[in-house]
């Protein structure tokens, strides 16, 4: 094998220039569709190893063209370029090591594949040429005026989104349905075109081609986007920067115009839909075009600000080489990291990245499983576990035993690993209270329905809707008129058959049939006293069982109404017997159990709160909110829709009732009035709240 390292012929360089007269230059390996960025310093040594010197003749060489390398300095760059696969006739350019090389790569892309049920694109057209015929319009609408226009309007955004936050309760879902949601999810496409051809056209403003845009499915969300990654071409950092973070300040354009929408626009669809459209454009920006821990536009624009290429990557690596090296004593695993400065970066990025990763992917599976299919989240669950932690943990014990006779722990990381560990293991093992807050309203525990109990008309109502009644107060009397007449004609019938029953008694021919006469007599006189009772009940009234309020009354209780018989016409309920009902998502419903603690909230005055327990839980998730204020549709917080059958204003997302008594003596807490109920569960360990979701999660999805 040659001694002599050659930098690849099939690698695209291109020269960037840094803050200063400092020049960079970033080589893209067409084979990985990978970027590497490295000093002028680092490059000319790279570019002095032809295949025809060794490192010791490429240093003279640079020295007699006027460059000083020291050889040890030169050593280590050749060796960083090495482990990254830039150089030939090295030991990672051998058959051997391609073999090997080749069946990693093979088993990556098995394993892409596999994770492409929560990443994947779909390139759909080139819209290089359009971009370029277009891009006059761009320039003419994104310019230094336009920007300095947004930017003076951006506080007068943020006063009315501050000052507007005390009626977001009165914003209306009227999008909860059919129809109104496609015209949501078309709103919120456009915006993401509106973002996608911020970043294309950013690009072309700067010279730079887009090969493809196309559909992403990103954790089961279709989103679209653009292949800008040429943007690594340019010299300019600070315009790289501007490719990916344009498509943020075009979602900030739109929430700051949304604002303004929602802000001058009356409750309704559009200003719904305004509100929406401003609330998804900041939590998009926020969590994932902005988050850096994400290979979204915020990592990119971070990136470039720390001028750390591959950040991701080495991240993980060097991860990887802290516990190769400092803990198992594997020297030659290899370093990422030059500087102390990329060293403590890589180090805090890396571990912050291993967290965000398994919370992602746990978030992924624990939503998919409560809020779109069981069976799928299982799945789902049971590939992620074997992708993110079975396989990484067979690759490394394999590894691992490959190099057991070289393994040579250090003390000083192996207590530093012990003793993170010890801290974890004790952390899972500490009783931990934890609190659960939930939407509630003021129900009441006593509920009257109001009936006409009579086949007679209304002669007089004494009540009206939310009307305050007392115990035996009269609500509304009934014409006795109709009940006089047919108490008149049983009573003659009485008589007429009573004068039959005495004239058969005196036959003793028909003596015999006295008996059906009497029987006869009987059923009268039972029917005379239910026309008396009815009788009497028309006269005095209907009265009040316990106080209460009106809640319900048909519009239709004036006098001459006469409905049919038991007829349901109105409600009563008791204040003073208050009922709280909170309405739990069924992805919480496990931390809520009868005999808990609670406490409730209720925004009257500065807030008024009380201590109870939780005294029933629903077996049986909600299937109608009609009368229940946290509706969307009466403008409460709850998503829900109309269903066909019955009408019922059934919940998007399935809730659970839970009940918590509360005896209102002073009559503090309307009805229906809305708050927050705060539930607190017993100290539980982490380890032992892990168990117990398994093992409801085992038994409700079991079939035995």
């Amino acid at each position: 094998m040659s001694q002599n390292p050659k930098l690849r012929m099939d690698l695209k360089v291109f020269r960037q220039e840094k803050e200063g007269d400092l020049k960079r230059f970033v080589i893209k390996d067409l084979a990985t569709e990978k970027f590497f960025r490295m000093s002028e310093y680092e490059y000319r040594v790279l570019k002095a190893l032809d295949g025809t010197v060794s490192i010791e003749q490429a240093v003279e060489k640079l020295k007699a063209q006027g460059y000083f390398y020291e050889l040890a300095d030169a050593k280590l760059v050749m060796s960083k370029a090495e482990q990254l696969g830039l150089l030939l006739n090295t030991r990672y350019g051998t058959s051997e090591f391609q073999a090997t090389t080749k069946k990693r790569m093979d088993a990556q892309k098995r394993t892409k594949q596999l994770s492409g049920v929560y990443f994947r694109y779909i390139p759909l057209f080139n819209p290089d040429n359009f971009l370029q015929r277009t891009l006059w319009v761009f320039d003419l609408f994104v310019n230094k005026y336009t920007a300095t226009f947004m930017l003076l309007i951006l506080p007068v955004a943020l006063y009315f989104v501050v000052t507007g936050i005390h009626s977001l309760k009165n914003v209306y879902l009227f999008f909860f349905n059919f129809n109104n949601l496609l015209i949501l999810w078309t709103a919120i496409a456009l915006s993401k075109l509106i973002h996608e051809f911020a970043h294309a056209y950013t690009a072309k403003h700067y010279g730079i081609r887009v090969p493809e845009m196309g559909v992403g499915i990103l954790m089961f969300f279709p989103v679209l986007y653009s292949n800008v990654t040429d943007a690594w071409q340019l010299g300019d950092r600070r315009q790289r920067m501007a490719i990916a973070g344009a498509g943020i300040i075009a979602e900030a354009v739109i929430a700051i115009l949304a604002t303004f929408v929602w802000t001058f626009t009356k409750p309704g669809i559009v200003n719904s839909l305004a509100f929406y459209m401003m609330a998804m454009s900041f939590v998009s920006t926020l969590l994932f075009n902005g988050n850096p821990l994400m290979k979204f536009d915020g990592y990119f624009v971070f990136v470039d600000y720390m001028q750390l290429p591959n950040l991701w990557a080495k991240s993980m690596k060097y991860v990887k080489h802290l516990w190769m090296e400092k803990v198992l004593g594997l020297a030659n695993y290899p370093d990422p990291s030059n500087t102390d400065r990329e060293r403590k970066i890589f180090g805090v990025y890396g571990f912050a990245l291993f967290a965000y990763r398994i919370s992602l992917y746990t978030g992924i599976v624990v939503n998919v499983y409560y809020r779109f299919d069981k069976l799928l989240g299982i799945i789902l669950g049971i590939v992620a576990f074997f992708l993110f932690i079975v396989k990484p943990v067979y690759t490394g014990s394999k590894t691992i035993y490959a190099k057991r006779g070289e393994i040579k722990i250090k003390r000083k990381g192996g207590l530093v690993f012990l003793g993170v560990m010890a801290v974890f293991i004790v952390a899972l093992f500490i009783p931990l209270s934890s609190k659960s807050i939930f939407p509630c309203y003021m129900a009441s525990n006593q509920v009257q329905k109001l009936s006409v109990p009579l086949l007679t008309m209304v002669r007089k109502v004494y009540i009206e809707l939310g009307s305050v009644v007392t115990r035996g107060q009269i609500l509304y009397e009934l014409d006795p008129t109709q009940l006089e007449l047919t108490l008149r004609q049983k009573q003659i019938q009485r008589s007429i058959i009573k004068a039959e029953v005495q004239l058969l008694l005196l036959d003793d021919e028909n003596k015999g049939k006295a008996p059906s006469k009497e029987a006869e007599l009987k059923q009268v006189d039972n029917e005379i006293r239910r026309i008396e009772e009815d009788l009497k009940t028309a006269r005095t009234g209907n009265v009040a069982p316990f106080n209460g309020v009106v809640t319900s009354l048909d519009y239709r209780m004036q006098p001459g109404y006469k409905p049919a018989d038991g007829v349901i016409v109105g409600e009563i309920k008791s204040i003073k017997d208050g009922v709280v009902h909170a309405l739990v998502p069924a992805l919480n419903i496990d931390r809520v159990k009868v005999g808990m603690e609670a406490e409730v909230w209720f925004p009257i005055g500065t807030g008024f709160f009380f201590d109870g327990k939780v005294d029933e839980v629903a077996p049986y998730s909600e299937k109608d909110l009609r009368d229940s204020p946290f509706s969307s549709r009466m403008g409460g917080e709850l998503a829900t829709e109309v269903i066909s059958e019955g009408h019922k204003d059934s919940p998007l997302d399935a809730v659970y009732r839970c009940s918590v008594n509360f005896n209102n003596d002073r009559e503090e807490v309307p009805l229906g009035m809305t708050g927050r109920l705060v539930v607190t569960a017993p100290p539980q360990t982490v380890f032992m709240k892990f168990v117990n979701q398994i093992f409801n999660v085992f038994n409700r999805e079991s079939f035995f």
